[in-house]
């Protein structure tokens, strides 16, 4: 029987690239296992196909009608992959430019998706948490350059760490979301916790490095600085977001998750298991991410959102110039410099450039949703990606729609199809490969199927467009392997959101 096959967010080069890349950014850990099918509960599983649901159509006057027919053509084309399921915006200034939406909010009662639907959007709340502490600060009652012992006069460490670190993940806290730190991680996740009992979970193991000397995604960071807002303002993090951020900006379908509520337009998240097939993602208390990814939102408040952060229009009510200069500056240089040499966080963003622009931005993720919002400033461009699948990037489906506005080339989305070939070929693809120095991927035959597994992960199977060639169904990889002129196999590369890795061979 073939092992568990991995579902998450996170697989193979996503372990290389940052969390920021995949959505990875809540809950990567974490994420859900797939049992394989033959050991599921058919009930348990949604055989309903995408509907052809085009919910909203919004005509811009800001794009040609050129334009928004390739960007249709685009999206649809990514729709009838089966892996299209949430919305997407575009705005050009103030207005919405482009607003489509695809798939179905709930399978279980065909509810489609709707430009009112609500999404839980993971690390793009980092955003808003770096906000209200900016916020504190401008009234005085932190100072980000301060130690936290300023404000945890017991947290370990405390004098060595400041809010800067904290916001820009280079405090050397170790993930609160690991595995690896936290193997019961599975038991917890499910059970309502206070940012004090997060804290006391982390606080204790030793800092993975010097503070300030290197950088680590850490949602610890985030969770640390909600349990700060919420010691020195003296309101729960989801009552003073509420009132200091969402309310002012009008912002009124954008909040925190309070388990347990009943939240209109929630859509479910789901996870991708082939063409028509879909499972429920597991469950998870929108307690456990804190002010590092418990919120919900809709396109067309994250809109508003970028339009207040960045339009010239707009005003400056919640927070001076000087602090949103502050939030959106590089501070910190990423750690993947091979792939992203001029990527940079700030405070809850990401700053580097695409296709020679200006891009500030961030990507979410957390069980059965994944996210991204971007900001291209010099344009005064904002596109929005929404989605309740948790298997299919946003990054891939924001560069296409970034490429069509600037005229730049890409690639039309296309589904794989499996071919027929001899299993006895599958063979000489058996044994051990080192994608990186920490990350290597065994393959090995089961059920006259190739399946794989990287260092850390779940297996995966491998299904083969070509005697050479093989893609994997639940995630958006695929695996070239190279010959040598004996036949033998040297190695293979593995391409992932438009990152080629090689892997040599080790046991040839």
């Amino acid at each position: 029987m073939l092992r568990r096959v991995k579902t998450a967010r996170l697989t193979v080069l996503g372990m290389v690239i940052s969390l920021l890349w995949h959505p990875n950014a809540i809950g990567q850990e974490t994420a859900p296992t797939l049992q394989p099918l033959a050991e599921q509960n058919p009930q348990d599983i949604s055989m309903i196909a995408i509907m052809p649901t085009l919910t909203s159509q919004v005509a811009p006057a800001t794009l040609s009608v050129d334009k928004i027919a390739e960007i249709d053509a685009y999206l649809n084309a990514y729709d009838e992959t089966g892996r299209l399921s949430g919305n997407v915006i575009i705005t050009h200034g103030a207005e919405p430019a482009f607003i489509r939406s695809y798939g179905l909010a709930n399978r279980e009662h065909t509810v489609a998706n709707a430009p009112a639907t609500k999404f839980r959007i993971g690390s793009i709340t980092k955003q808003f948490t770096a906000v209200a502490i900016l916020q504190l600060q401008e009234q005085g009652l932190v100072d980000v350059q301060a130690p936290i012992a300023t404000y945890l006069p017991d947290y370990p460490n405390g004098d060595r760490i400041t809010l800067h670190h904290l916001l820009t993940h280079t405090s050397g806290i170790p993930e609160y979301l690991s595995g690896e730190n936290f193997p019961d991680i599975a038991e917890w996740m499910r059970l309502p916790s206070t940012p004090e009992q997060l804290v006391e979970r982390f606080q204790d193991l030793p800092l993975d490095f010097t503070p300030g000397e290197a950088f680590k995604y850490s949602n610890s960071g985030y969770v640390l600085l909600t349990h700060i807002l919420e010691v020195v303002s003296g309101q729960p993090y989801a009552d003073y977001v509420q009132t200091n951020i969402f309310s002012p900006l009008a912002m009124n379908n954008t909040g925190y998750e309070i388990p347990n509520a009943v939240i209109t337009n929630l859509a479910q998240g789901y996870i991708f298991i082939g063409p028509d097939l879909y499972l429920q993602t597991e469950p998870i208390d929108m307690s456990l991410p804190q002010g590092a990814g418990c919120l919900y939102s809709t396109l067309e408040d994250l809109a508003t959102w970028n339009q207040w952060l960045y339009g010239t229009a707009a005003a400056q009510s919640i927070l001076s110039k000087d602090s949103i200069t502050l939030l959106t500056t590089p501070a910190a240089q990423m750690d993947t410099p091979e792939y992203f040499p001029d990527t940079f966080y700030s405070y809850g963003l990401v700053n580097d450039s695409y296709l020679g622009r200006q891009r500030i931005h961030h990507n979410g993720g957390i069980n059965g949703f994944l996210s991204s919002l971007i900001q291209y400033p010099e344009e005064d461009l904002t596109i929005a990606v929404l989605l309740n699948l948790d298997n299919q990037p946003p990054t891939p489906i924001t560069d296409g729609l970034a490429a069509i506005l600037f005229d730049e080339p890409y690639t039309m989305p296309q589904a794989p199809e499996a071919v027929d070939i001899d299993p006895a070929l599958y063979e000489k693809y058996v044994g051990l490969y080192q994608l990186l120095p920490e990350l290597q991927v065994n393959l090995w035959i089961e059920d006259n199927q190739l399946v794989g597994q990287a260092t850390g992960q779940d297996a995966f199977v491998l299904y083969p467009s070509s005697e050479t060639e093989f893609f994997a169904k639940i995630v958006d990889i695929t695996v070239a392997f190279s010959l040598g002129e004996d036949g033998t196999v040297e190695g293979f590369t593995l391409t992932q959101l438009g990152q080629d890795l090689f892997a040599p061979k080790l046991d040839r």
